[in-house]
């Protein structure tokens, strides 16, 4: 009995050094604070990856045994949660990655074969740039709500190591760098609604109070109407941004916008939903604008300068 379980042991052996031997040289960061329900389809998902580590933001779930049972090499860090940007940059700084290139993935986030490819290909032969764009199909009901959710939206997430930081933007982060970026259009897929509508509605509560800092931001920042026209469509979206948020009706304004100029009909029934989330999404941040400005007036900023304006932003989605 002791042989045969010897045997075993032995045959798992080889079998994950021949599958270590066939992944490829890149380092996987997913950050995650109790995805118990998720980390397993995520991680199965980066297979191919050499390197994958987890920094957790203190889950009290199964996480990350779910995690070592799917990934038994995965490496896993903790630190406290405080914007998504500080927890890429802590995760650049003490996770150690073993490999020049980074991909960054979210735990209700699936990298599919043909978007592994294409990073696969990019990182290979990157020629200068030292980052690449993602961008991802998210479901919603069953569906990929492509015209709901204004595909592509882009997103850096792929990255040489030491050429790339983060910083909070609204909810999410805008990269800073100094290197050219290039984009990759096979895109991964998106599982916002994973833990259920009742999640997303109170993640989606705190990041509204983040949206309105980042509103009165952004009006004091200069408008450069020529990006409207610009043929960067990252350029145009930081610029529709901006003069968004110097608009009022933005509720009503993003349905018609969605809805029926960006043709979400299109994606039925769930397409419809999530517009009107969205909506609800908007009142609470009209709401809390208005309360932010009754305490803390609008002061204009003096123009400034700055070497990393014309870098592209984070985009969101979610």
């Amino acid at each position: 009995m002791s042989l045969m379980a010897d045997s075993e042991s032995q045959q798992a052996e080889r079998l994950l050094i021949e599958k270590s031997s066939r992944r490829f040289p890149l380092t996987a960061i997913i950050l995650t604070q109790d995805e118990a329900e998720n980390i397993g389809e995520c991680l199965a998902t980066l297979e191919w990856t050499d390197d994958v580590v987890i920094v957790d933001s203190g889950s009290t779930d199964d996480t990350i045994r779910r995690a070592r049972e799917t990934r038994p090499d995965v490496r896993v860090f903790t630190n406290p949660f405080q914007d998504f940007g500080e927890q890429r940059n802590w995760a650049l700084d003490n996770t150690s990655p073993r490999h020049e290139w980074i991909l960054f993935l979210d735990a209700d986030e699936r990298c599919n074969e043909a978007c592994a490819q294409a990073i696969r290909q990019a990182v290979t032969a990157p020629g200068q740039h030292v980052g690449f764009f993602l961008t991802c199909r998210n479901y919603f009901l069953g569906r990929w709500i492509k015209h709901a959710t204004l595909y592509p939206s882009w997103q850096l997430r792929v990255m040489k190591h030491g050429s790339v930081r983060y910083r909070k933007e609204g909810h999410g982060q805008r990269e800073v760098t100094d290197g050219p970026l290039g984009s990759i259009t096979d895109p991964y897929d998106h599982y916002g609604f994973s833990k259920g509508i009742a999640h997303w509605i109170e993640r989606h509560n705190r990041y509204s109070t983040n949206e309105v800092e980042l509103i009165l931001r952004l009006r004091r920042s200069p408008l450069h109407f020529s990006h409207l026209f610009s043929r960067n469509e990252i350029k145009r979206r930081r610029c529709l941004k901006r003069l968004a948020a110097r608009i009022g009706f933005r509720p009503p304004l993003r349905f018609l916008y969605t809805y029926i100029l960006r043709a979400a009909f299109l994606d039925g029934r769930a397409g419809l939903f999530y517009c009107l989330l969205r909506v609800s999404h908007e009142i609470h941040i009209t709401v809390k604008l208005a309360e932010a400005e009754k305490e803390t007036p609008i002061v204009p900023v003096e123009k400034r300068t700055d070497a990393r304006s014309d870098q592209p932003a984070h985009l969101s989605s979610r």
